[in-house]
C-alpha cells in the first residue's frame, strides 16, 4: 500500500515540476509557442521528437489542418485560417511565430478580431496539442492514476482548456457510473460496479483575486474524485 502511494506522490510530484517547466517553455521565446515573441516554428516539449510546428504547418494538408484546428483548438475558422496557410506556403514554406499569427488573423473576419483574447490563440493551441499530443497522452495518465489510488485516496485534476476538462469529465462520471446497460433496463446485468465517487459536481474555478494576481488560472478547472 505505502508503495502505491508513495508512486501517486512522486507521479504528483512530477506532474507539478513538469507544469512549472511547461510554463517555463511556454514564455522562452526560442521555443516558438508564442504568438507574442517571434521565434522559428517549434513548439516541441521535448526537443527530441520528430514532429514540430513547423511540420504540421507546412506539412499537413488542408483537410488535416482543418482537423486540428478544430479539434484542439475549437477555432470555428478553421477552414479559412487552413486556406491561409495553404496559399501562403505555396510560394514559400511558413517559418516563424510572427507569420503564423498573422496568418491566422487574416483567417479570422475583422469584427471578430477584437475579442479579449488574442484572434491566434487557438490556432497556436491547436497546433501545439497535435505536436506534442496532449490529450492521447492526458486520458491515459487519468485512467494510469485512477488505478494507483487505494481505497479513499483522491485524485484531484486541474485542467486548462475545455478538451482536457471533458476528458477529465467523462473519464470521472465512467468511474463513478461504468454501467453499460440500457437506461431502460429495469435491472443492471453488465454486472460494472463504481470505482470511484465526483467530489465536485461542479469544477472548481479560480476567484476573482487570483484571476488578476495570474492570468493563466483564469481557464483552470479542478475537478476530483475519490476511490471506492
Amino acid at each position: 500500500m505505502m508503495k502505491k502511494i508513495n508512486v501517486l506522490m512522486a507521479l504528483a510530484a512530477v506532474l507539478a515540476l513538469c507544469g512549472i517547466f511547461s510554463a517555463c517553455k511556454l514564455d522562452t521565446a526560442e521555443r516558438g509557442f508564442s504568438y507574442k515573441m517571434d521565434a522559428p516554428l517549434d513548439m516541441r516539449m521535448d526537443r527530441g521528437a520528430e514532429l514540430s510546428a513547423y511540420d504540421v504547418v507546412n506539412g499537413y494538408s488542408w483537410e488535416e489542418l482543418c482537423r486540428v484546428l478544430r479539434e484542439y483548438g475549437e477555432e470555428r475558422f478553421a477552414d479559412r485560417i487552413a486556406s491561409r496557410i495553404v496559399r501562403a506556403r505555396m510560394e514559400r514554406p511558413v517559418e516563424s511565430t510572427e507569420e503564423l499569427a498573422a496568418l491566422a488573423i487574416s483567417g479570422i473576419p475583422a469584427k471578430y478580431r477584437g475579442e479579449a483574447q488574442h484572434p491566434a490563440r487557438r490556432t497556436f493551441q491547436a497546433i501545439r496539442i497535435e505536436v506534442n499530443g496532449e490529450i492521447s497522452g492526458l486520458s491515459a495518465a487519468v485512467d494510469e492514476a485512477h488505478g494507483l489510488l487505494q481505497k479513499g485516496g483522491r485524485l484531484c485534476i486541474i485542467t486548462f482548456h475545455s478538451l482536457e476538462d471533458r476528458i477529465v469529465k467523462q473519464a470521472f462520471r465512467r468511474y463513478a457510473d461504468p454501467c453499460t446497460c440500457e437506461k431502460s433496463a429495469p435491472v443492471c446485468i453488465c454486472g460494472k460496479t463504481p470505482t470511484a465517487r465526483i467530489l465536485t459536481k461542479r469544477p472548481i474555478i479560480c476567484s476573482e483575486r487570483e484571476r488578476e494576481q495570474n492570468s493563466r488560472a483564469a481557464s483552470a478547472k479542478l475537478r476530483c474524485i475519490q476511490k471506492l
